[in-house]
């Protein structure tokens, strides 16, 4: 007798099939304990890369494992974090794959290298000026009307040239100083490759905010503020610092001011003072002070302080009680006790840590014409458990650094 025929599949159900797999094959990925097994695995065929490269497997990723710091964009190329930092190989792979010297990305107006003035998402943020010395690259003052800006991808290799920001807009407020240039992160429902630039000038009677958004490929002004309150005395630096509240889309900008710590919510335009006894610590020449936002997405505000006159030893934390309607309405929050031997200098702020650039006492120092020099070493520190780590040691004194967290291939989509 002849066996029966074999059932019909449901036609339906076939169609399914490859997306179930999918589905499965992304929640296998994702258990796997490290990136570098998940890197291993897009290796292993077409079709475990093309799910490990898929917008939605990345996206769940990402979640799982926030981009780890891989190391510092600095004035002269990409240093990554060195053993026995954790994202040490993650780090070497990265390196290995971007181009940091910037190559890819055409001339600027001036005879000058492209440098970086920002790093966010992978992406960094250039400027080209007329004059170009890595050793006083923190104090530089340059006018709005000679900056020239371009975006870059150094993975990719992928840029857009900005256009210069238009006399008219410029024109409303003369002799314009950049004093504060920084990338907006890319929110989860834009477009990955958009991006926004905000460039915060200032002359002696005005402080101004211009916007550009590669959307429409123009620069506006969102918002601008007197200033002839604060006095005709500019800050000593153009490298202020910053922080963004992605829920709020709210940029602070903060920098020394007449030696007060001047807040300023970039969009809103409305300024808050630090005036917590600033006067009993020396706060100069121990790198600027840093902003970031707490728990409770007030900012908070850290800085060096040598209240004994002998070396900075200690981070001040001061912060704002929420909601509070007055313009100093700051207190003083705690303190962080760093070890003495070392001198250190305070040098960005980014994903809860803060950066610094530490060398021992007896090494104090600065001169550049030295044929060798004593090793630097880099640090971040953890805000919320004041744990120090050394990412990496290099032979000179950078003033500024940027952090750059991300993924090296195949986790990294280009972002221009």
């Amino acid at each position: 007798m002849a066996s029966p025929a074999p059932p019909i599949a449901d036609p339906q159900a076939l169609a399914w099939l490859p997306t179930l797999i999918d589905e499965l094959l992304e929640d296998i990925f994702l258990r796997l304990p490290t990136p570098a097994d998940i890197a291993r695995a897009s290796a292993a065929c077409p079709s475990f890369r093309r799910i490990i490269t898929g917008r939605s497997f990345l996206r769940r990723f990402r979640a799982i494992h926030p981009p780890p710091l891989l190391g510092f964009v600095a004035y002269e190329g990409f240093h990554p974090a060195q053993p026995p930092h954790p994202s040490a190989p993650l780090a070497r792979a990265f390196a290995d794959a971007a181009d940091f010297s910037y190559s890819f990305v055409p001339a600027g107006r001036w005879l000058t290298p492209w440098h970086p003035r920002d790093v966010r998402q992978g992406r960094v943020l250039l400027e080209c000026t007329p004059e170009c010395d890595p050793a006083f690259e923190y104090y530089d003052i340059v006018l709005l009307r000679d900056l020239d800006l371009a975006v870059c991808d150094p993975l990719s290799r992928r840029y857009s040239l900005l256009p210069r920001i238009p006399k008219e807009l410029r024109g409303k407020h003369k002799h314009l100083i950049d004093f504060g240039l920084f990338l907006a992160p890319t929110g989860e429902d834009e477009v990955e490759t958009t991006f926004r630039v905000v460039c915060v000038a200032c002359n002696k009677t005005m402080v101004v905010v211009f916007e550009y958004t590669s959307i429409t490929g123009e620069w506006h002004i969102p918002a601008s503020l007197s200033c002839s309150s604060l006095g005709t005395v500019m800050p000593h630096s153009r490298y202020s610092s910053f922080c963004h509240d992605d829920e709020q889309d709210r940029f602070y900008w903060m920098v020394p001011w007449r030696n007060k710590l001047l807040v300023l919510d970039v969009f809103s335009m409305e300024v808050s003072v630090v005036n917590s006894n600033l006067a009993n610590y020396h706060t100069r020449d121990s790198g600027k002070p840093l902003i970031v936002l707490g728990t409770d997405r007030t900012p908070e505000v850290f800085f060096l302080a040598d209240p004994f006159g002998d070396g900075p030893t200690d981070i001040i934390r001061i912060t704002k009680k929420n909601g509070s309607g007055s313009s100093d309405a700051w207190q003083l929050e705690n303190m962080i006790s760093l070890p003495n031997q070392y001198k250190y200098f305070t040098l960005g702020a980014a994903e809860g840590f803060l950066f610094l650039r530490g060398i021992l006492q007896d090494e104090n120092s600065e001169d550049y014409s030295l044929a060798e020099v004593p090793d630097v070493e880099y640090l971040s520190l953890d805000v919320k458990t004041s744990e120090r780590k050394k990412v990496c040691v290099m032979k000179r004194y950078f003033h500024t650094v940027y952090s750059y967290f991300g993924y090296p291939p195949p986790f990294a989509k280009p972002t221009i």
